[in-house]
């Protein structure tokens, strides 16, 4: 029984039972704000990187809002994921399939098909150029954004998928996270709370330190950290409430920190709480969420898409691009799922299987699996995570 049973304040952990560990909200957080992110690098292939730079300045605090809470809300329904794991084998195996298969796919098929169709060289000098084989060093994660001789004349030339910059850091996320695991920081919240204090404090003085010029977005080690806020209210959420105030002051609180940049460092957290509040929320499922997880596929594959179409005359009008290629996005985005990432999900179970027998034969490979900080959480947090 949580601290908030007793009174007309519900918790985390009640609004997420009353969704049946399976809430609406994220989902539908996911595919706006990946959908919203092809709406604002309509800009970006449009109009090209220093225009697009004036406009969304204008918009910084919705801007620097969206990546924040997209890692935030990642922080969120990953530790679930962290807390039924048996070891790191099936944590970081679990992550891996999530993110590698499709990653791959896209990656191979920008540099074959697309590269192929949009290069300014014979085919015979792209394949054999020195660029054409790094960028699949995208796939484990070393992102190349060049193509030989790939969208020489786009408004933003040379760059095929300059999204992927965010995937270095949302894996040292899992890294970060397997290694509080590791010193069980991560199953003890009074140390995990002490942990995300001790960071705070350093980041606050690392940005007073740098003050130097303020990007558009939030810079890479606070969407890290506002991944890591997502986890301190998951292990937290039977204490932090489930209110409308607590959102909206929140959300000044970030607009606050976020408007001029100079607060960027106090902004992860709250931002944390309002992806937490929104995707708590469970509206009814539409096909659009419950046929699959579209947002990735999104994600992968939005601003390719984006430049194929700059690359042709007529679209190079922002509002044409977006309407030509979010649908496509999203189309591809289902084929994404429907024949990658589904499949590749399945394949949980032999993960689980391998895990299994290393297990039995190196059992401190299972070091968190009885520990006393881990049982001791779940004996406190129920089993809410069981669903997500």
């Amino acid at each position: 029984m949580n601290a908030f049973t007793d009174t007309s304040m519900p918790s985390l952990a009640d609004q997420l039972a009353l969704a049946r560990n399976r809430p609406a909200g994220f989902d539908y957080m996911r595919i706006v704000l990946a959908a919203t992110i092809i709406g604002l690098h309509s800009l970006n292939v449009t109009l090209g990187l220093g225009q697009a730079l004036q406009v969304q300045s204008t918009l910084r605090i919705g801007v620097a809002m969206i990546l924040a809470l997209f890692f935030a809300l990642s922080g969120f329904l990953v530790t679930a994921s962290l807390l039924r794991c048996k070891s790191l084998i099936s944590f970081l195996g679990l992550r891996l399939l999530r993110i590698g298969p499709a990653l791959a796919v896209e990656t191979t098929l920008s540099a074959i098909i697309i590269g192929s169709l949009f290069t300014e060289l014979p085919l015979a000098q792209y394949f054999a150029d020195p660029k054409f084989h790094a960028y699949f060093l995208n796939i484990i994660g070393d992102i190349q954004y060049e193509l030989p001789g790939v969208f020489l004349n786009n408004p933003l030339p040379k760059l095929v998928n300059c999204q992927l910059w965010t995937v270095p850091y949302e894996l040292w996320c899992y890294v970060i996270l397997a290694l509080l695991a590791v010193t069980a920081i991560a199953f003890n919240r009074v140390a995990y709370l002490a942990f995300m204090v001790i960071a705070q404090i350093g980041l606050i003085g690392y940005d007073i330190y740098r003050w130097d010029v303020v990007p558009i977005q939030l810079r890479p080690h606070l969407l890290v950290f506002a991944f890591l806020a997502g986890v301190g209210f998951y292990l937290w959420r039977d204490k932090v409430p489930y209110n409308r105030t607590v959102c909206l002051f929140a959300l000044v609180l970030c607009a606050a920190g976020m408007a001029t940049g100079r607060g960027d460092a106090l902004a992860p957290v709250p931002a944390a709480y309002v992806a937490c509040y929104f995707g708590l929320m469970n509206p009814r499922r539409s096909w659009i969420v419950s046929s699959g997880d579209y947002s990735y596929g999104l994600y992968l594959y939005g601003f390719v898409i984006q430049q194929c179409a700059a690359a042709f005359g007529p679209l190079q009008h922002w509002y044409l691009n977006l309407l030509v290629s979010l649908p496509l996005s999203f189309g591809v985005a289902m084929a994404s799922w429907h024949l990658v990432e589904k499949h590749a999900l399945r394949l949980r179970g032999r993960v689980e299987a391998l895990e299994a027998a290393a297990l039995s034969r190196l059992s401190i490979m299972g070091f968190w699996r009885g520990s006393p900080e881990r049982s001791e959480l779940r004996a406190n947090l129920g089993n809410s995570s069981a669903s997500i």
